[in-house]
């Protein structure tokens, strides 16, 4: 793993990206909000009424997004130094994060396209863009699920990460894959605003990423401590 204080702040931008994520999602939807199975006058309403406030969180999370891939490089770079030979969980755990990271870019830019004409368009188009927006995260799961599986059993297996830590990750790993539930139904628990299909992946990820960023700035500061 590299080492030194700029190790440390590229480790650290897995908490920037949480922090900017987290805003940017509250700025979005702290109000409002139509349930799903909400008629599209509702939606079109709610992203009319919003608009500046939607498009001001959108881009907040677009650069949540940039210091996520940023931490990515950074956790490929820890767990591939503690596995050795090919780095082949280091490759899953990266490409998991970048296909989740990819899929919710399509989220986001569904979200603001459905914010930047609401007045002008069908108030069933805006629904349409919101609906494909929540479905899109149902396969993003996919790829967080790997990402947090393969620095789960990086921790277990290879030390990449102390014990808890590789919990945590297992833990949002488990959780992930309860976001599939999102094409199932449009309204209850298991829709895609719902508790469990939504709500426990999030705040699951939000755990892993900040678990998973803390341990590798620690390590590369203690990395460099010790060798001063």
């Amino acid at each position: 793993m590299e080492r030194g204080r700029n190790a440390q702040y590229a480790a650290a931008s897995g908490i920037i990206a949480v922090i900017l994520m987290v805003v940017g999602f509250f700025v979005v939807f702290s109000s409002d909000v139509p349930k799903l199975d909400d008629p599209a006058q509702d939606w079109a309403t709610f992203y009319s009424d919003h608009q500046d406030r939607i498009q001001v969180g959108v881009t907040i999370v677009g650069i949540g997004l940039f210091f996520y891939i940023w931490f990515l490089g950074s956790l490929r770079d820890a767990i591939a130094a503690s596995e050795g030979g090919t780095g082949r969980l280091a490759s899953v755990a990266f490409a998991g994060g970048l296909i989740g990271a990819v899929l919710f870019m399509i989220v986001i830019t569904a979200t603001a396209a459905a914010a930047f004409h609401p007045d002008e368009v069908d108030p069933a188009i805006t629904r349409a863009l919101n609906d494909f927006g929540a479905l899109v995260a149902a396969p993003a799961a996919a790829g967080f699920a790997a990402l947090f599986a393969a620095s789960s059993l990086a921790g277990y297996r290879h030390g990449a990460f102390p014990a808890p830590v590789a919990g945590i990750a297992a833990l949002a790993a488990i959780c992930q894959p309860l976001a599939y539930t999102a094409a199932l139904t449009d309204s209850g628990a298991f829709a895609a605003d719902g508790a469990i299909t939504f709500w426990i992946p999030f705040v699951t990820f939000v755990a892993g990423v900040l678990a998973l960023s803390i341990s590798a700035v620690r390590q590369a500061g203690g990395a460099r401590v010790g060798a001063q």
